[in-house]
């Protein structure tokens, strides 16, 4: 499972070789470079990313700034698709945890360490709830993510996203309906008794349309190997049609044997 993000990925290090100037004099407090100039950068990279593009309309979306006392600040608008192992016992009533993880590739943490910005190290836009239609964001953290490889030591960054499914799309389109037609099958008890062809199609239709209900929910989801909440709470509902139609044909049976005719003897 993945998810995609749109990002202004910023950092910031210090390279003593490119100071320029001291505090107070008349010196600009900073320098903006172009993509193409060369200077040393540390070779960041996402951990779980799966695919990865840098914005070129029109311009390269990037920024380097160089500061007088060496102080560089990077920055570059890119979209990421990440991977995102999802837990579905809960769905559609589930809380999924994502991450964003940023390591060194080549650099250990004997030469790279990452560090979070003290204040504010994540930024959100505003109204990023609203564009999300099938959850909402509830937290957003930072921690850190060390691992160690054959190769040695990496220091990371991690940033962990929890999401909330929203639940109003599966009560109106789902659970609703899948009440309504449970009722619509009770019509069946107030047919005459002799209207069989009117209940056993009353009947199956309801199966037909929760299955197909059901078939259709699935078929938006990875194949699990678990049994999902959606699972168990759809299952009672077909169960439900179904007992109600078994025990209307065993009610028809037991009126066929009182009411049938009797054999005299003499």
């Amino acid at each position: 499972m993945e998810y995609s993000v749109q990002l202004t990925f910023r950092e910031s290090w210090v390279d003593g070789r490119l100071a320029y100037g001291l505090p107070g004099d008349n010196k600009p407090d900073f320098l903006i470079l172009t993509a193409g100039q060369q200077i040393w950068m540390p070779d960041s990279f996402f951990q779980n990313e799966k695919q990865a593009q840098k914005h070129m309309i029109d311009k390269p979306n990037v920024l380097i700034r160089v500061h007088k006392d060496g102080q560089i600040l990077y920055s570059v608008r890119i979209s990421l698709v990440l991977s995102c192992p999802m837990h579905l016992q809960y769905y559609p009533m589930d809380v999924q945890t994502c991450l964003i993880d940023l390591a060194s590739y080549a650099y250990t943490d004997n030469d790279i360490e990452y560090r979070w910005k003290e204040t504010d190290p994540v930024q959100l836009k505003d109204g990023l709830n609203s564009s999300l239609p099938s959850f909402q964001l509830n937290n957003v953290s930072t921690t850190y993510c060390t691992s160690k490889t054959n190769t040695g030591t990496y220091s990371c960054l991690r940033t962990v996203l929890e999401l909330r499914r929203q639940f109003s799309y599966y009560l109106l389109q789902l659970y609703i309906p899948s009440t309504m037609l449970v009722i619509v099958s009770w019509v069946s008890f107030w047919l005459d008794r002799t209207a069989v062809p009117a209940r056993v199609t009353l009947g199956v239709t309801t199966l037909l349309t929760m299955t197909t209900q059901a078939s259709g929910i699935n078929a938006k989801l990875p194949p699990v190997s678990y049994t999902k909440a959606i699972d168990l709470d759809y299952r009672p509902n077909n169960s439900d049609a179904e007992t109600w139609v078994k025990r209307r044909n065993y009610n028809d049976t037991a009126e066929l044997l009182v009411l049938g005719p009797r054999s005299t003897t003499r």
